[in-house]
């Protein structure tokens, strides 16, 4: 049996399989192309290159080779091409190895010792410490670790070059996470009554979002609210009476936070910005900052407000846009400005072409399924 014929017989294997089934509207996505271009195995978060002598040599049993496919198909499923791209860009070989751990813990789990996988002898050999880290986490371990992922062979190459961004991205997004909700129903389906979603092998993709009003709310009363300092100014009353003079706590304010709001043409006038305005209040009601700059962006800044001592009401607010997208002229515009925020959340739909840099702490609530390459982002459900 030629190598195309092996690759056909494992993907039909994995959709008749009661629990990797899940896997199946995934192997769907993309081709699969067999080359000699790639040294491995690669895919580009889409597509998957095969090199015929790499599965001759070493993915000598079905169960290798199924768990191969299985492998490239994880790294499609859980977007890591596109959400890592910034580690990748730090560390291209050590953000590889991150996530090939990942990925073979996930499969590991996933067969718990069934035998219908196998991994090669080739490729990272997963370290059960990161069972249940995410792939950042486990970068940022290798990282502390002094390791730089040197000598590390990987089962496969990740084209981090060839993914796509932008809209593109942002369909393919859509494409795999109704493949993996179709996957989820045939899996149930072969599995039979009873079959729970606590069953399933993508329930951290499939499980409801992040409350991202509470997700909103934290991020900036843990950067931001009231903070005990201590002040030599007031002595302690607690040690008075045992001769003792000591600093008393006192609260530190917010001073500044930044609100952007992506005023572009796509979200302009639409449910985004009521929102947005309406978790806005809700954020100024529970931090009570001294100064809130709400800044409305498209492709350059467009409207400046600033709100000082409990100024701020949503009726105030006077969004202005309907042009384009660039996600970079905030942080310039604070920094031609000299404003230094103590954060800054940014309220976009997440087609914003440059992300930009921040020097700041910052939150993007996204309303789509896009990711900022730094910060920390939410989804928004409108």
């Amino acid at each position: 049996m030629n190598v195309s014929d092996r690759l056909k017989k494992a993907h039909i294997a994995i959709m008749n399989h009661k629990k990797f089934c899940a896997f199946s509207g995934i192997l769907a996505c993309g081709k699969v192309l067999i080359v000699d271009s790639v040294p491995t195995a690669a895919t580009n978060g889409w597509d998957v290159r095969y090199n015929p002598k790499f599965i001759e040599e070493h993915m000598a049993t079905d169960p290798e080779l199924r768990f191969l496919v299985l492998h490239e198909a994880t790294h499609k499923a859980y977007r890591h091409l596109s959400v890592w791209r910034a580690i990748h860009k730090e560390n291209a070989h050590l953000a590889n190895v991150a996530a090939d751990h990942f990925v073979n813990l996930h499969l590991q789990d996933t067969d718990n010792n069934d035998g219908f996988i196998r991994m090669p002898k080739v490729g990272i050999m997963p370290n059960p410490k990161y069972r249940g880290w995410s792939v950042q986490m486990i970068y940022n371990d290798l990282k502390s670790s002094g390791q730089t992922g040197d000598g590390d062979g990987g089962i496969d190459e990740h084209d981090w070059d060839g993914a796509v961004d932008g809209e593109a991205e942002q369909v393919q997004a859509d494409e795999i996470q109704r493949a993996i909700r179709q996957g989820e129903i045939l899996r149930r389906k072969l599995a039979g009554k009873g079959s729970g979603s606590g069953d399933g092998v993508f329930d951290s993709l499939l499980a409801p979002k992040i409350d991202w009003k509470q997700a909103l709310r934290e991020f900036v009363t843990e950067t931001c609210s009231a903070r005990d300092e201590s002040s030599w100014r007031r002595p302690n009353r607690r040690f008075l009476g045992m001769g003792m003079y000591m600093p008393s706590m006192e609260g530190t304010t917010m001073n500044e936070l930044v609100v952007g709001f992506d005023t572009s043409g796509s979200v302009f006038n639409s449910p985004e910005m009521d929102r947005f305005a309406s978790e806005l209040r809700t954020i100024v009601e529970d931090v009570k900052p001294n100064k809130v700059h709400v800044i409305y962006w498209g492709s350059s800044v467009v409207g400046h407000q600033t709100f000082e001592d409990g100024q701020f009401a949503v009726q105030l607010l006077k969004p202005t846009g309907g042009g384009g997208t660039d996600g970079a002229v905030l942080f310039d515009y604070l920094r031609s400005n000299r404003i230094n925020p103590q954060a800054i959340v940014q309220l976009t739909d997440g087609y914003v072409g440059d992300w930009g840099r921040s020097d700041w702490p910052t939150l993007w609530g996204v309303t789509s399924h896009l990711r900022a390459p730094f910060g920390t982002t939410i989804q928004i459900e409108v």
